[in-house]
C-alpha cells in the first residue's frame, strides 16, 4: 500500500499518476487498490465522476462498499438520475445494499422527486428486512419529506419501533416545508408530550410554522414554553422568533427581541427591515436599513420589497437604480419586486431592460419572476409579450393563469381568456375563487350576459367555489352595464352574499352610466350606510345631479361632504419617457418642465377642438 503514502494522495493529478504506477504494476486487477483509489476520490469535493466510472468499470465483482461508494461520487456531483440508475444495477448484479446505500439513493430520489423511486425503495427496505433500522427508515422519512408528500413521511414515522430527534424533525421541517404549519405545531407539542428534547433547529422550525398560520397567542406560548425548557438562544433562533412576531402583527415584539440581541448579524437586520416593511412602516425601514453594518444584497430586496408592499413604486424603482449604481447584483427577490413596481408605475422601458438582461431559461423556470414580468406587460398594454412570457413558462402554476387571465380580462379578451381556462382545465390545475374573477370580468368587459350568468352557475355547482363579493360585483357590472340596472339590483338583492361597497359601487357606476338617478341615488345611500366617508360615492352621486341639471342638490351634497371632511382625491397619472417616469396630479404644478408643457398641452387641446 506504498503507493497510498503520500499527502499528495487527496489531489486528482496525483491520484490518477498512482493509478498509472498499479496499472504498469501489473496490480490493476487487484480490486484492493482500485477500491481504495474510488474511496479517495469520493472524498474529494468535487470528483470527476466520468473518470470515476471508468475506475469503477475496472474493479471485478465490486462488493456493496465498492457500490456504495460510486453511488456516493454522484451524489456529491449532483447525478441523481445516475445514482438511481447505479443502485438499479447494483440489483441486477446481485449485490446486497445496506443503510448506507439507501441513505444515498433516497436522497436522490428526493432531489429528482420522483416517488415512485422511494416508494420502490421503501418495498426493498421491507422486504431486505431493514424494517427496524433507524438510520434507514429516517433516510426514507427524508426522502418522502424532500418528495413533497409529507404523509408517506409521517407514515413511516408512526411505525418507528424508536424515534430519535432526527426522525422528529425531518417530519416538522416537511410540514413546513409544505405549508402544512397546523400539523407541524401539533407534532412540536406531540414532541413535547413524549419528552423528547429538542434542539435549535425544532425551535427554528415551530417558530416558522408559527409564522405561517399569524397566530400571535400561539407565538407568545411557544416562546414561554421554549425558555421554560432552558434553551439558550442563539443569532439563529432569535432570527426566527423576530419573523415569527413580525409575521404575527407584533413589530413592538420583534422589535424588542431585536434589540435585545448582543450579537446582531446581517439577517437579524434584514429580518428587521423586512418587518417594518411587512408592518406598513417603509420610513422606518429606510432608516434601519441605513444602519446596517454591512449590507447583502438580501437586505437590498427586503427594503426594496417593503417600499413595493406599501405601494411606494417610485422608491422601489430608485433603490433599484441605486443597487445598480452601487454594482450590487439584484437577487431574484430583488429583481421580482422591481418589475411589479415597472408595473404599477408604467415604467415599460425600465421593465423590457430589467427583462432583456435576465437569462432566457431562468425566466421559464421561475414561475413567481415570469408571473411578474406577465404581470408588468399587462398593465402595460403589451398583451402580445405578456402572452408571450406566459406561454414559455415551463411549469405554469394557478397564479401565473390567473394573472394571465385577469390581464387579457381587463383589457376585454374574452375570447382569450377563457382559452387560457380551458388549456388550464385540460393540464388538471383546478380553479379558484380568483379563477373565476377573472372569467366574469371577461364576460362583463365584453357583454357577454349570457355566457357570463353561465360561468357564474357553474362556478358553484360544477367547481364547488362559494360566491363572493367579487364575484356579484362582476355581475352588477355586466347587467349594469348593458342597461339592465333593475336586473342587476334585483340580483343583489336574491344573492346569498351581503352587499358591500364594492357591489353596490358597481351599480352606482353603472346608474351614471345609464342616467338612472332613482336607482343610483338608493345605491349611494346604501354605500353611506356601510361607509359613511366614501368620497366616491358622494363625488359619482354628486356628477349625476349635475347631469341632470339638479345643481341644489349637488350643493347640498357638497356641503355634506364639507362637513364630515370628505374631500375630492385628486386625479394623477405617469408616463414612461426614454426610461424616467414623470408624474402629474391635477391642481398642482411639480413638474419641473411644467412652463414648457403647459404651451403644448394648449396647442394640442387647440388642434383637438378644430379636428371635431
Amino acid at each position: 500500500m506504498s503507493f497510498f503514502s503520500s499527502r499528495s494522495l487527496h489531489h486528482r493529478g496525483a491520484l490518477k499518476q498512482i493509478h498509472a504506477q498499479i496499472f504498469r504494476s501489473g496490480l490493476s486487477l487487484d480490486n484492493l487498490y482500485l477500491t481504495k483509489i474510488l474511496e479517495t476520490i469520493s472524498h474529494l469535493d468535487s470528483p470527476n465522476s466520468h473518470y470515476t466510472r471508468l475506475l469503477f468499470d475496472q474493479i471485478q465483482k465490486p462488493n456493496t462498499f465498492t457500490w456504495n461508494t460510486m453511488i456516493r461520487v454522484y451524489s456529491k456531483t449532483r447525478d441523481f438520475e445516475l445514482s438511481i440508475a447505479l443502485y438499479k444495477e447494483m440489483l441486477l448484479k446481485g449485490a446486497k445494499p445496506n443503510w448506507i446505500t439507501f441513505s444515498f439513493v433516497s436522497k436522490a430520489a428526493a432531489d429528482l422527486g420522483t416517488l415512485e423511486v422511494l416508494l420502490g425503495l421503501h418495498c426493498q427496505v421491507l422486504i431486505l428486512g431493514f424494517c427496524s433500522d433507524v438510520f434507514v427508515l429516517n433516510s426514507l422519512i427524508l426522502g418522502y419529506s424532500g418528495c413533497g408528500p409529507v404523509d408517506y413521511a409521517r407514515k413511516v414515522f408512526d411505525e418507528l419501533p424508536e424515534r430519535d430527534l432526527i426522525s422528529w424533525t425531518v417530519v416538522l421541517n416537511g410540514y413546513v416545508r409544505s405549508g402544512r404549519a397546523k400539523e407541524a405545531v401539533e407534532l412540536f407539542f406531540l414532541m413535547r408530550e413524549e419528552q423528547v428534547m429538542f434542539d435549535e433547529v425544532v425551535v427554528v422550525a415551530v417558530f416558522t410554522a408559527c409564522a405561517q398560520l399569524r397566530d400571535l397567542h400561539l407565538s407568545r406560548r411557544l416562546e414561554s414554553l421554549v425558555r421554560e425548557c432552558k434553551v439558550g438562544f442563539n443569532s439563529y433562533m432569535s432570527n426566527a422568533l423576530i419573523d415569527m412576531y413580525s409575521k404575527c402583527g407584533s413589530i413592538i415584539d420583534a422589535r424588542k427581541h431585536f434589540d435585545e440581541m448582543v450579537d446582531k448579524d446581517v439577517v437579524s437586520w434584514n429580518s428587521m427591515v423586512s418587518a417594518y416593511g411587512r408592518a406598513g412602516n417603509a420610513d422606518e425601514a429606510r432608516k434601519l436599513f441605513d444602519q446596517i453594518p454591512v449590507k447583502n444584497e438580501i437586505s437590498w430586496s427586503a427594503l426594496l420589497n417593503g417600499y413595493v408592499q406599501n405601494g411606494a413604486f417610485k422608491e422601489a424603482l430608485l433603490l433599484f437604480s441605486e443597487m445598480k449604481a452601487k454594482g450590487i447584483i439584484a437577487n431574484d427577490t430583488a429583481i421580482t419586486g422591481a418589475v411589479t413596481a415597472c408595473a404599477h408605475m408604467g415604467s415599460l422601458d425600465l421593465g423590457r431592460q430589467i427583462h432583456s438582461s435576465l437569462d432566457k431559461e431562468k425566466i421559464k423556470s421561475d414561475v413567481v419572476l415570469s408571473t411578474s414580468l406577465v404581470d408588468m406587460y399587462v398593465k402595460c398594454g403589451c398583451l402580445d409579450t405578456a402572452q408571450q412570457v406566459f406561454n414559455e413558462i415551463s411549469k405554469k402554476n394557478l397564479v401565473c393563469y390567473n394573472v394571465t387571465m385577469l390581464g387579457l380580462a381587463i383589457h376585454g379578451k374574452a375570447s382569450e381568456c377563457l382559452k387560457i381556462f380551458c388549456n388550464m382545465a385540460k393540464g388538471g390545475l383546478a380553479p379558484d375563487s380568483t379563477t373565476f374573477v377573472a372569467i366574469l370580468s371577461a364576460c362583463a368587459h365584453a357583454g357577454w350576459l349570457e355566457e357570463g350568468q353561465k360561468w357564474f352557475r357553474l362556478m358553484t355547482t360544477a367547481h364547488g367555489i362559494a360566491p363572493r363579493a367579487e364575484h356579484v360585483s362582476c355581475m352588477v357590472h355586466l347587467m349594469g352595464g348593458l342597461g339592465f340596472l333593475d336586473e342587476a339590483h334585483g340580483f343583489i338583492k336574491t344573492s346569498s352574499v351581503k352587499p358591500d361597497v364594492v357591489i353596490w359601487g358597481a351599480l352606482l357606476s353603472a346608474c351614471k352610466v345609464h342616467g338612472n338617478l332613482k336607482l343610483g341615488k338608493l345605491a349611494t345611500q346604501r354605500i353611506l350606510e356601510l361607509d359613511p366617508s366614501h368620497g366616491g360615492a358622494y363625488i359619482l352621486f354628486s356628477g349625476m345631479l349635475a347631469a341632470g341639471n339638479k345643481w341644489d342638490e349637488v350643493m347640498e351634497v357638497r356641503k355634506k361632504m364639507k362637513e364630515i371632511g370628505v374631500e375630492n382625491r385628486r386625479g394623477w397619472s405617469c408616463i414612461d419617457l426614454q426610461g424616467n417616469v414623470h408624474e402629474f396630479h391635477v391642481g398642482k404644478s411639480f413638474h419641473p418642465e411644467i412652463k414648457e408643457i403647459l404651451p403644448v398641452l394648449g396647442s394640442l387641446n387647440i388642434q383637438t377642438a378644430l379636428s371635431g
